[in-house]
Parts: structure tokens; C-alpha cells; sequence
């Protein structure tokens, strides 16, 4: 983002280089939030595995107790 502060300043000659470079940013966001996401769905699946161990566990507790 440095560099395209210094494009800005030099006004209308720089304009495609600067679009190149906010779209550049673009896609590098892009990927960052795709992994994410893949982040995030593998951390939800872990916690819904042992949400439900802990279900499983509770019910035979139960059990154990009647």
C-alpha cells in the first residue's frame, strides 16, 4: 500500500499501475479469507466431534445412574 501512496502522488500517469496493484491486494485478500474459511469450517467440525462426544458421554452417565 506504500507504493501505491507514492503512485497516488504522481497523479493521472500512474492510474493503471495503481488499479494493478489494488487488484494484486485484492486477490492476495481473497485467498487470505478462502483460507479462513477453510480454518474455520475444520474448527467448527472439531467442535461439533466433541459436542458430541460430550452428548454421548452424558447419556451413558445417565445411564449409570438409573
Amino acid at each position: 500500500m506504500i507504493e501505491y501512496v507514492e503512485l497516488f502522488q504522481q497523479v493521472d500517469a500512474t492510474i493503471e499501475a495503481r488499479k494493478e496493484l489494488l487488484t494484486e491486494q485484492r486477490k492476495q485478500l481473497i485467498a487470505r479469507m478462502e483460507d479462513m474459511q477453510k480454518t474455520l469450517e475444520r474448527l467448527n467440525y472439531k467442535i461439533a466431534v466433541y459436542e458430541q462426544v460430550v452428548v454421548e458421554e452424558e447419556k451413558e452417565l445417565k445411564k449409570l445412574e438409573n
